[in-house]
């Protein structure tokens, strides 16, 4: 009897070992060779991401995008000695990659200009005729991305470091000489240069979220809400103030 059972099950262990052989045959072996083959390993969003071999491979998988809309700086500072919370139109250009797959990389460069001013211990705001310092603005955005996508659309939502770089310029109208907090206009922007830098000021940590309607597999367009929560004012003690919102429209080609 025993020998009978252990005869059975060798030719069983036998059938499976074939049965397994002829599968791989027919399937080509390897399963992640398969799915390499259909375009990637596939993730539960519909994403997928083959490693480049070549640099025009590489750029294939890049998406670029611009924004074009408006952001508000937010200013609690009294409005006795500055402005109300400034808003500003900006204008951004980024990329995607990789572009098909859930996580990606989206860093963009968004610029916009403002007017500030000094009052002995801070930068603050300024409405025109208060101003001193004319301001060009340069976010680099370094944010990582999930990109959930639909039959029709896909929603974004992503988290990174924002860096802005600031030059302080005296604006039109306003010369060297002109009275100033520090004693003149000429030390007054140097001041604001220098508060830019100081105190980690230019260090932002940024959340975005977007939708976008799909017109093709690699065109799209909508709507981008951003936050930027400013480093160097919560170092001061001084809140959100400096807080960043951004509302843009955002086109991916």
């Amino acid at each position: 009897m025993m020998k009978t059972k252990k005869v059975f099950f060798a030719a069983l262990l036998a059938a499976l070992a074939l049965n397994f052989l002829q599968a791989q045959e027919a399937g080509g072996g390897n399963p992640s060779q398969d799915q390499n083959a259909q375009g990637g390993f596939q993730n539960l969003f519909g994403g997928s991401y083959v490693p480049a071999k070549s640099a025009k491979e590489f750029w294939s998988q890049v998406s670029p995008f611009v924004n074009i809309g408006v952001n508000i700086t937010l200013n609690t500072e009294s409005k006795l000695k500055s402005a109300p919370s400034p808003a500003a139109f900006t204008l951004s250009v980024g990329g995607i990659w990789p572009n098909k797959a859930f996580l990606s990389f989206q860093p963009r460069l968004a610029f916009w200009t403002s007017y500030y001013l000094w009052d002995g211990k801070n930068a603050l705001p300024a409405e025109v005729e208060n101003r001193t310092a004319f301001v060009l603005n340069f976010m680099l955005d370094l944010p990582a991305a999930a990109t959930f996508r639909f039959e029709k659309f896909q929603v974004e939502a992503g988290a990174g470091l924002g860096v802005l770089a600031r030059a302080a310029l005296l604006a039109n109208g306003v010369s060297e000489n002109d009275s100033g907090a520090s004693g003149s206009a000429g030390k007054d922007k140097d001041e604001i240069q220098n508060w830019f830098w100081g105190n980690a000021r230019f260090l932002y940590l940024e959340f975005f979220g977007a939708w976008e309607w799909k017109f093709t597999e690699r065109i799209a367009a909508g709507f981008e809400l951003r936050y930027y929560l400013p480093f160097g004012s919560l170092a001061d003690g001084r809140g959100l103030t400096e807080s960043i919102f951004a509302l843009s429209a955002k086109l991916i080609f």
